[in-house]
């Protein structure tokens, strides 16, 4: 039977009363031992006491006012864990934490990233870069649909075009490239510029007249940064690319120029440097068979010659190419946009 505490008018429920037992009146308000481990007879509790017992039966000890409360023989704190214990009177403790949490460098971090990401949402969303968009978008569409138009989609392609192995790139024929360099379209182009991405030894060999040897991808960035500085927008000056058979040098490097000049016009996109690129389909062994004249010297020297096993060794590890000769490539999406 639970014997409950008299004394003048009953107060509302306590905290006290919900755990079933009066604290001393000489203990301090906020002692959390002495009033989940209340003093027994005597004024004192030990653990031995509790182990004497392994019941839950309740039995009556004295304040040291004189009342009368019920307690269990076991102390009401090993019922309750310690998270529970620090809850009851740690609650400005915890906040003060929370406060020295929020103030963390981590934090801080954290909510200069979001301001950050939230103020590029909200410049993003200005109605200046929604235009550029759209211009863009429409830009993308136009050269997508329009397969004539050369690659910042300003005016058409001036050399008539083949079909090739590589769908994704504009190739012409050797005996275009031919007349080219006989002059036949000197009124419509300003400028022509024939790359060959074969090694050295086979660009010694024998090689088209004028062309530049440029073989590995620093090659040809250096050539895109060294002329783009002298380079006259509104000249037409086009490139023709080529190495053995055009399978995959000659690819290779002409995607890689044109990737480099779309990042160095990435913020006046779609303007280029050099827009008007072309590949020659069939390679210098094609153009040699039919145009041998306009080679020089006029001979050709193919890649696996017997005589540059060692130097086919060197180069090819040096421009990271493909480690059995030239080899058709899958096609690739295209970077005309």
């Amino acid at each position: 039977m639970i014997t409950e505490v008299c004394s003048g008018s009953r107060q509302a429920k306590t905290l006290s009363e919900m755990l079933r037992f009066t604290p001393a009146k000489t203990s301090p308000a906020d002692d959390i031992d002495s009033i989940i481990t209340p003093p027994l007879k005597g004024g004192h509790w030990s653990l031995s006491d509790s182990a004497q017992s392994t019941s839950d039966t309740p039995c009556t000890a004295s304040g040291l006012n004189g009342s009368f409360t019920e307690v269990c023989r076991k102390p009401l704190g090993r019922f309750l864990s310690f998270d529970v214990k620090r809850s009851l009177f740690s609650g400005k403790r915890l906040a003060e934490q929370m406060k020295d949490a929020d103030d963390s460098p981590a934090t801080k971090r954290l909510r200069e990233a979001e301001i950050a990401i939230n103020n590029i949402c909200l410049k993003s969303s200005s109605p200046a870069l929604s235009q550029k968009d759209d211009c863009i978008n429409a830009m993308v569409q136009q050269l997508s649909t329009d397969a004539d138009l050369i690659a910042d989609g300003s005016r058409p392609y001036i050399l008539p075009t083949v079909v090739g192995k590589h769908e994704d790139l504009k190739a012409i024929s050797p005996d275009t490239m031919s007349a080219v360099l006989l002059g036949c379209y000197d009124a419509e182009i300003d400028d022509v510029t024939v790359i060959d991405c074969r090694y050295p030894y086979e660009f010694e060999g024998g090689h088209i007249q004028g062309a530049l040897n440029l073989y590995t991808r620093e090659m040809v960035r250096d050539f895109l940064v060294s002329r783009a500085q002298n380079h006259v927008s509104s000249t037409r000056h086009v490139l023709i690319f080529h190495c053995e058979f055009s399978s995959e040098r000659g690819p290779k490097m002409y995607r890689h120029l044109r990737s480099e000049d779309r990042d160095m016009n990435s913020d006046v996109y779609p303007h280029l440097h050099f827009p008007e690129v072309y590949l020659l389909e069939g390679g210098y062994k094609a153009f040699f068979l039919t145009h041998v004249s306009q080679c020089e010297p006029q001979a050709y020297k193919p890649m696996l010659h017997k005589d540059h096993a060692d130097d086919l060794r060197h180069f090819r590890g040096k421009s990271k190419s493909w480690t059995a000769g030239e080899r058709p490539s899958c096609t690739r999406t295209s970077l005309r946009f």
